[in-house]
């Protein structure tokens, strides 16, 4: 049984489980997780899971040791699926998160209070608590989030949502300011999304 965690495209998926079952009648389940390092590091991650509904009962002793919960969404494939659709939010999620800080800061508000007062109502999230601060404050170590990662992944939600005539107008919005995060010259691949603020705001704003 071979549980491939990382984050891929749904179709490179089903080739894969394929030809595993077809080359020595091995089994696969696409197994992609959402937490970021620190549930990592916890034990704590959210496990997508895709393929056999048996196979993945078989792995619960590796999913108990690293993550809070197991969903099984489907066949292989579903389970990239599903963390293409995680991703879809967190990604949009951190640029609206970015404007509005740096909306905030240029009208005069102490943003570094915003996501202490926004906890627990409807405009709350984990991005919000864990990337909001390190926003304000010009954090972007340790790396919690590549902006390259998060670029590949909606590029990817983009792709597959042609593939299946599905609208996501606000994704394509988002996947053009990620290029344009690419091509920053203080932001780039390999920066911690924390950076992504520095899209939208200006030098002598917050911690910059």
């Amino acid at each position: 049984l071979v549980v491939d965690l990382s984050s891929i495209a749904p179709d490179a998926t089903r080739d894969m489980a394929r030809a595993l079952a077809e080359g020595c009648g091995a089994a696969w389940l696409d197994a992609p997780v959402s937490g970021g390092v620190p549930a990592a590091r916890a034990g704590r991650l959210i496990v997508f899971a895709g393929g056999d509904a048996n196979d993945v009962a078989r792995a619960t002793p590796v999913f108990s040791a690293l993550a809070q919960r197991v969903t099984h969404m489907g066949e292989h494939g579903a389970g990239q699926l599903a963390k293409s659709c995680n991703q879809q939010i967190v990604a949009c999620n951190l640029l609206v998160i970015a404007e509005m800080l740096a909306f905030a800061e240029r009208a005069g508000v102490d943003a570094s209070r915003l996501p202490t007062a926004l906890a627990g109502g409807f405009a709350d999230s984990l991005p919000l608590q864990i990337f909001g601060p390190r926003m304000v404050h010009d954090t972007d170590l340790p790396r919690l989030g590549a902006v390259g990662t998060f670029n590949k992944d909606i590029a990817q939600v983009v792709r597959l949502a042609e593939a299946v005539g599905a609208e996501v107008p606000l994704t394509r919005a988002a996947l053009a300011r990620y290029a344009a995060a690419l091509a920053h010259a203080d932001i780039g691949h390999d920066a911690d999304a924390s950076r992504l603020i520095r899209l939208v705001r200006t030098p002598t704003e917050g911690g910059a």
